[in-house]
């Protein structure tokens, strides 16, 4: 499952046309919205092929030793690495399209995958905190993550899209966000989407606050995410548990100072290799 086939996202390639105020927006918020990434049909497809995979995946599936870095603090179950586990699900998370966005996004010409997830919050479930996604990963140099949020049903108003907290990927990364919060706060937007179809998508910075509100209706929230990091980016060494989780599991035997390349963290789009391809093509 590990070894790269990129005709298998053959139906996932066509490339999604951003326009430069949806850049500009996002390089001034650290977050952007974005209609109709996916059609009906294949988020129905897809959305099978992870509603198939992930009831098998409960705390008691992991090591004992590892259930606990499953998840923000534990604040909701989730599946990683599910394209690890099922050749439809890596279709998915493989899409060249949703890479293409998130690279045009970043302003970046080569983009690896980080790790996928789904998370599934049933009815009652609570609200998951204001965080930034970086401090729960492997800290590399510079920090430049990605992170796509697509809900895999249709999300009513009261429940809908995360809130964000506009510009506020300028901050560093910090763990303990409620002080950061507090002075962002002071003047900054928090933005809410509102409802969200499945299909819809958003994309927010490693750095940017965000929140999940709790579950208060009758469905549950299906939402697969995918973390993209810029390549060529160096390993820091890790200063949590957590982040030394993520240097054992994704980036096993190497150590601070490398390169951040494993087999687990494989290139999902590369500008030059393409344009040299359609060069070729053409001549």
């Amino acid at each position: 499952m590990i070894g790269e086939d990129r005709s298998a996202t053959a139906g996932l390639d066509r490339e999604y046309r951003l326009t430069g105020e949806q850049i500009s927006r996002y390089r001034r918020n650290g977050h952007a919205y974005l209609e109709k990434v996916c059609s009906a049909e294949e988020v129905k497809a897809y959305r099978q092929a992870v509603t198939e995979i992930y009831p098998a995946f409960t705390a008691d599936s992991y090591p004992p030793d590892e259930r606990e870095f499953y998840g923000v603090e534990r604040a909701f179950p989730t599946v990683m690495n599910m394209w690890e586990r099922s050749s439809k699900v890596r279709t998915f998370t493989f899409a060249r399209r949703f890479a293409q966005i998130a690279a045009d996004l970043m302003g970046v010409d080569r983009l690896r995958l980080y790790h996928d997830s789904a998370i599934f919050l049933e009815p009652g479930g609570g609200a998951i905190p204001w965080h930034q996604d970086s401090p729960y990963m492997l800290q590399m140099d510079p920090d430049m993550t990605m992170t796509m949020w697509m809900p895999l049903v249709d999300l009513p108003e009261e429940l809908g899209s995360m809130r964000f907290m506009s510009g506020s990927h300028e901050l560093p990364a910090d763990k303990h966000t409620n002080l950061l919060l507090q002075a962002y706060r002071k003047g900054q937007a928090e933005v809410h989407y509102g409802a969200m179809p499945a299909g819809d998508a958003t994309f927010h910075s490693g750095l940017t606050l965000h929140y999940a509100a709790a579950n208060r209706t009758s469905i549950v929230r299906e939402v697969a995410t995918i973390i993209y990091v810029a390549d060529n980016l160096q390993i820091v060494e890790p200063d949590t548990e957590a982040r030394a989780y993520h240097l054992r599991r994704i980036f096993p035997g190497m150590k601070p100072g490398d390169t951040a390349v494993s087999p687990w963290t494989p290139l999902v789009f590369d500008r030059f290799a393409e344009s040299g391809s359609r060069t070729e093509r053409k001549g």
